[in-house]
């Protein structure tokens, strides 16, 4: 009789379904000492055990060669390079120009114009006429005897004109022809400045124009 090793069972049954001619059954026994053999012969009279069958047959399906079919090639898109006919972009199609509250306009890398605070004064607040002010109870031009006189605070933080309030220049996306006229507008007016510029602002005027000019590059084709 002979005794199989539990690690020599994986191979006996490599063996077995891959050969047909072998023996198809093993026995698994268990002796008194409690341990589990595997052997290809019947268990003895003292130990318990029982009979494996093993598959005649191997359990993995074949598959016929005429129908496993002829390998697809993989396909890699071919890219095209962009045509030389093709539109380019616009320059300076997404250029925003903001405009001050004193008129004067400029470039705005970021999209949003510059902040700054001012006075109410400044936009018109407060707005009342001479009348609204003079009329009424309590307006300033009350002047009959037993009327009660409004208090009046002279300080110049109490008035409301001189309250401060932050405001943003307005701006707009322009298209790249008013790009092109802003830009040669502004070159002109630093070429104009630089000529009458004194000795200590000439340099600062010079690189303006320098700035001026390699932007304004982009609309000469």
């Amino acid at each position: 009789m002979r005794y199989l090793p539990p690690f020599l069972i994986a191979v006996l049954l490599a063996t077995i379904v891959g050969d047909t001619e072998a023996a198809t059954s093993i026995y698994r026994c268990v002796g008194d000492d409690g341990i589990v053999r595997f052997q290809d012969s019947a268990c003895s009279s003292g130990e318990s055990g029982r009979k494996i069958e093993l598959p005649k047959e191997p359990s993995v399906p074949r598959v016929e060669p005429s129908r496993l079919g002829t390998a697809v090639p993989l396909r890699i898109p071919k890219v095209e390079p962009p045509s030389e006919s093709a539109p380019a972009a616009e320059p300076g199609a997404n250029a925003t120009l903001c405009t001050r509250e004193d008129g004067s306009r400029y470039l705005s890398e970021s999209g949003h114009g510059e902040q700054r605070a001012v006075p109410l004064a400044m936009l018109g607040v407060p707005g009342d006429s001479l009348a609204d002010a003079y009329a009424g109870r309590d307006g300033i031009g009350v002047s009959a005897p037993g009327m009660r006189t409004p208090p009046v605070d002279r300080t110049r933080y109490g008035q409301l004109g001189a309250a401060y309030v932050w405001i943003e220049d307005p701006c707009a996306r322009i298209t790249a022809a008013q790009l092109c006229e802003f830009l040669d507008e502004r070159v002109v007016d630093a070429e104009r400045r630089l000529r009458y510029a004194f000795s200590d602002t000439s340099t600062q005027v010079g690189e303006e124009l320098e700035v001026l000019r390699r932007r304004a590059k982009i609309c000469r084709p």
